[in-house]
């Protein structure tokens, strides 16, 4: 593996546990496992190179370090996303593939598959996607084939993708109804409120909530 895709996997590696709360020496040690040791050797390299602070044993991602994780880390949700969400795999088989397109997908690429996700705001894992140029644009020049309920028809069948939501209690009650990503649903009213039918249950959501679930047509 090139020195520039080890340094990448290390910034990525960080990024992650600092989402989680802290990360130290020890554990981006143990955590980076792509066929290759990491060394205090690389990590002094990347400190020197203004990518990361070291503070005893805990490591932070400078701002330098922020900014060249930033776009590893969005292709690789991105690609996550489009392989679970476009081409049917499974959340657990997809971590090798992702890894593989974070390192291949050029920013023009990544942008188009954002765009044809919907803008997703999560990972199918839940880990947030940073936000890209085409998102603050909202663009739609490629064909949107994710999209939240309320673009659907009245008669349509889709596959829920995710729940765009942060609100919690929103998203445990709609799990608490089946309803949740990879469940399929269709839609039998629109006004005043939303029904959509899931195996033999019939649901009714209030219309902010339908625009919060996003799914792909079947």
């Amino acid at each position: 593996m090139k020195v520039a895709d080890i340094n990448a996997e290390i910034l990525e590696a960080i990024w992650t546990f600092e989402e989680r709360g802290r990360c130290t020496v020890e554990v981006i040690k143990k955590g980076v496992d792509h066929g290759y040791v990491v060394t205090d050797e690389i990590l002094s390299e990347l400190e020197k190179g203004g990518l990361i602070g070291i503070h005893g044993e805990e490591v932070n991602l400078t701002e330098e370090g922020k900014d060249k994780a930033r776009p590893i880390i969005r292709r690789h949700r991105l690609a996550e996303r489009l392989l679970t969400d476009v081409l049917g795999m499974s959340v657990e088989d997809t971590e090798e593939s992702a890894c593989e397109y974070e390192h291949i997908l050029a920013p023009g690429l990544t942008e188009a598959i954002c765009t044809l996700l919907g803008h997703p705001a999560e990972c199918p894992h839940g880990s947030p996607i940073p936000e890209g140029e085409c998102c603050k644009r909202a663009e739609h020049s490629v064909m949107t084939v994710v999209k939240s309920m309320d673009a659907f028809n009245v008669g349509d069948e889709l596959k829920i993708s995710y729940i765009r939501t942060n609100d919690h209690m929103i998203t445990h009650k709609l799990i608490s109804f089946g309803i949740s990503p990879g469940k399929t649903v269709k839609i039998r009213q629109k006004f005043p409120a939303y029904v959509i039918q899931i195996s033999q249950a019939q649901i009714a959501l209030e219309q902010e909530i339908a625009a919060d679930i996003y799914g792909l047509k079947i």
